[in-house]
This record gives structure tokens, sequence and C-alpha cells, in this order.
């Protein structure tokens, strides 16, 4: 009988792309400390460790199984989205050069936390036990709190890091004292435990009668709510991705939401998705998870109309996005969990893209945060209003780019779960939320600098950005950067085009205990 001290060879394959990541980030953090002079190479580093974590990623995307004695998962569903942090990685580590160049950031910092954050979510998309989950989501959120606060001079930045600290740290609280209840019930903190017990109807009706069940999946459900910035727990994310550094924000709202999303499927998809036997149990489940998604998608919407900062304003949607796909957890069922995958992809790539283009612009002109800095952008910089054009079309959902077929997965799943309502809800507040993507668009294309829009006052312009489109190539720091945003509109376009890459993949990944 094998002991727990027993690692084996099929263990370590399965933590390979973590195992590349976090030995990446110890290589980055030793160069960082003996190098003498400040280089690029820790951020050439962070990508070639990205790179590799994605190849490991592949050979092992065909398992289907479990490591560690069960505590880890090792299928196509793990793999997948280490694949999609591993992404994230590369264009936040891209995008960041330019972004941090001046701020008296040590490069080699940055480029470790950001390891460090992928190796959080790796172990908590791969988690299937709660304690692996716990200390995947502890990690990730460690290396946010640093990253928030990298602007060290910057009162924002500060204010950004320490309040989100605090309430990271209140919502950690909740989610350990979930995980004690629902050990109370199960006996055990394992998804695959879990799953079985609930499989039994002897046994899931003892537990979805009693009130610990129901108050350990509510702690738990604050605190991945929090994590995903979802209404009502959403207060933190506004003031923290618009304080701290832009690239920051963009990783924070893309990778750091993926990741909680795919424990979130774990956990309420897989390891409770039995509850669908019981129907008192399963509504009560669904709405709650409803409920949520619809406070989201509504609050967040509406309130983005009324910002003038765009960091706020992608922040605000960021919550909407997040309401989108709580829809997608809501079924109970592996067809919504494959959406919220597909989601979660396309969402990855508009929305880093998006503060991408933010960071370049605000580096470049000592502003670019508010609406008006943007008017008039594609007479002085045609490529930079191109790929942001195509980042706000996506985000509000606009055939046929990949959002557009994220939002399509994501309501059909919702709609044969018998969840039309909400999705219909979830339709009507992405038509909202293309009045403030358009509005951008307008600003960039009808507007010249310094002209508000439809006579209003919507943000304070700084100072104009060179004319041409292609001047900025010839910024030292810029390249790096200008590949990380022409890969993600271009993904975004391929996956629009071609969205079948992604929905084969994502038919087998999902694999039930």
């Amino acid at each position: 009988m094998p002991t727990i001290t027993q690692v084996t060879t099929t263990d370590l394959i399965a933590v390979l792309p973590l195992l590349v990541l976090a030995g990446t980030g110890m290589v980055v953090l030793m160069w960082d400390a003996f190098e003498k002079r400040p280089s690029r190479i820790p951020l050439t580093l962070a990508v070639v460790g990205s790179l590799g974590a994605i190849a490991a990623a592949l050979a092992n995307i065909d398992h289907n199984g479990r490591a560690f004695r069960g505590m880890l998962l090792d299928s196509t569903y793990s793999n997948f989205y280490a694949i999609i942090f591993s992404i994230a990685a590369i264009l936040a580590v891209l995008l960041a050069e330019r972004n941090l160049k001046d701020e008296e950031v040590v490069i080699g910092e940055f480029a470790g936390l950001v390891l460090f954050a992928a190796c959080g979510m790796v172990m908590l998309a791969s988690g299937m036990d709660l304690i692996v989950t716990f200390l995947g989501l502890e990690t990730m959120s460690i290396a946010f709190y640093v990253m928030a606060g990298l602007f060290r001079k910057s009162v924002r930045s500060n204010e950004a890091a320490l309040k989100y600290f605090l309430l990271g740290s209140f919502s950690a609280g909740f989610f350990l004292y979930g995980i004690a209840l629902l050990y109370g019930t199960f006996g055990s903190t394992n998804l695959d435990v879990m799953h079985r017990l609930l499989l039994n109807p002897a046994d899931a009706a003892r537990i979805v009668s009693t009130p610990i069940f129901w108050m350990g999946t509510a702690m738990l459900l604050v605190g991945f709510a929090f994590k995903i910035a979802a209404f009502p727990f959403h207060q933190w994310a506004p003031d923290v991705y618009d304080g701290a550094p832009t690239v920051v924000s963009g990783f924070m709202s893309t990778a750091g939401k993926a990741a909680a999303f795919s424990a979130f499927v774990l956990v309420f998809d897989v390891a409770l998705a039995p509850v669908v036997a019981n129907t008192a149990a399963q509504d009560k489940l669904q709405f709650i998870l409803c409920l949520l998604a619809v406070g989201s998608m509504v609050y967040g919407n509406i309130t983005a109309i009324a910002q003038t900062n765009v960091k706020r304003m992608l922040a605000y949607s960021s919550i909407a996005h997040a309401g989108y796909m709580l829809l997608g957890v809501a079924t109970l069922n592996a067809e919504g969990s494959r959406a919220v995958a597909v989601y979660l992809t396309v969402y990855t790539l508009m929305q880093i893209g998006a503060f991408g283009v933010v960071a370049f612009i605000e580096k470049e002109s000592d502003g670019g945060l508010f609406l008006n800095d943007y008017a008039g952008l594609a007479r002085r910089k045609p490529m930079l209003a191109f790929i942001m054009t195509i980042m706000m079309l996506s985000l509000a959902g606009i055939p046929p780019l990949g959002g557009f077929f994220g939002k399509y997965y994501l309501f059909a799943a919702a709609i044969r779960a018998g969840l039309t309502p909400y999705a219909v809800i979830g339709v009507i507040a992405s038509l909202v939320s293309v009045y403030f993507y358009l509005r951008l668009i307008v600003l960039m294309y009808f507007r010249e600098q310094g002209e508000t829009a439809y006579g209003t006052e919507i943000g304070k312009s700084v100072s104009i950005l060179p004319a041409g489109g292609g001047a900025a190539l010839a910024i030292p720091g810029t390249t790096g950067a200008w590949a990380a945003l022409i890969l993600a509109a271009v993904g975004l376009l391929v996956l629009g085009v071609a969205p079948a890459i992604m929905t084969g993949v994502v038919q087998n990944f999902f694999v039930q205990p």
C-alpha cells in the first residue's frame, strides 16, 4: 500500500506545468538578485518558462485521471486551463516592460510574481481537494496583493494593494470556514468523495437536509464570488483595477478570474453536481447562483455606463462578464462548464488586450485613463484604435469575433438547462453594454482630440499622442507590447471565425469522477 509520502512518475508528469512555472519563477528571482544591471532577461525567462508550461500541458492534454492520491486532477480540463493561464502570463509579461518602465519597478520581481501567480492558478484548476484549492487561491492572491502595489511611490497603487489585501484576507476567512463546515458534513475535503456521497440517494437526502451543508456551501460561494468580483462582493474591483498598474489590472481581471472560475466549476459542477437528483436542492442552489449572475450582469453594465475612467469602465464590465459566466456554472452540468471554459478563453484575450491598449496609451501620452483621451485616436494611432475596436466589439458580443460565440455558448447552455428567464436577462444586459463599448469606438473614429461626446463632459483629456500609426514601433520596449496586442487581436478573430478550435477540445475535457 503506497503512503502519502511516495511520489510516482505519474504524479510528477501530472504536475509538470506547475513544476515548470515554479522552477522558472525561482530562476527568475535568483537571476534578478544576482544581476548587476537591470535587463530584459527576467522577462525573457518568464516567457520561455510559460511556453514550457504550455508544452508540458499539451503533452498531458489527453490524460484522464488523478494524481497525488486523488488530490490533483490530471486531465484535459486541468491542462486546458494551464495553457490559458500560461498564455495570459506571456501577454502580461510582453506588455509589462513599457508600462512599468521609469516607475522604479524591479522587472525581475514582476516576472517572478506573474509566474508564481500562474502556479496558484494551475493549482486551482487541478485541485480535487478543497485544501489544494485553498492553497492555490492564496498563492495566486498573495502574488496579486504585491503586484497591485508595485508602483511604490503611487498613493493610488498603495491604496489598491492595501484594500485588496484586507478584503481578500476577509474573504479567505469565509472560504476556510466553508471548507470546515463541508468537512463536517462529508467527513472529507476531497471533491470526488463529495460527489460519490451525493450520488447515493440516502446520503444525498441526509446531506442536503443538513443546515451545515448549506452554510458551508454559502461560505464557499462568498469566497469564490469575491475572487471573480461578482455582485455584491465586487466592491474591491473598481478601486483595485484603477489603482494597480494597468498591466497588472489586465492580468488580475483575466487570468485571476479564469482561475477562480476553474475551481468554481470543479466544486459546484463536479463535486456538488449530483444535487440535481434532488429537485428542491437543485432549485435552491441554482436560484442562488442565478441571483448572483443577474445582479452582476445588471449592476456591472448599468454602472459601467456612468464611468468616465476607462479602467473603471473595464472593471465594472468585468463584473458583468462574471455574471455571464455564472449562468454557465448555474447549469450544474458539463455543458455549462464547457461553455464557461470557451468564454474564459476569449475573455482572457479581449480583456487583457483592452487593458494592454490602455497601458500603451497611458505610457505614451501620460494619459489614456479617461474617455476623452481616446478622441481622435484613429487619426493619430490607427493601429491602436483598430486593436481597441476589436476588443470593444468582442466584449460587446458582436459577430464574428470570439466574444459573440462565447456568449452564444453560455446562453445556449443556460436555456437547455431550463434557465431561460435568466438567459433572456443576460441577453438584455449584453445589449445594454453595447452602448458604452461603442461609445469608445465613436470617440476614436468620429471625434477630435478635446471634443466631448454628445455635448457632455466624459473625462479629462491630458496630452496628445504624437501622430503616426507606426511611430510607436520605434520606441524602445514596445516591440513586446505590440506583439501581445496583435496576438490577442488575431486570436479573437481566429476563434470567432473558427470556434471549433476550442469547442472540439472542451467536448473531451470534462471528466466526471
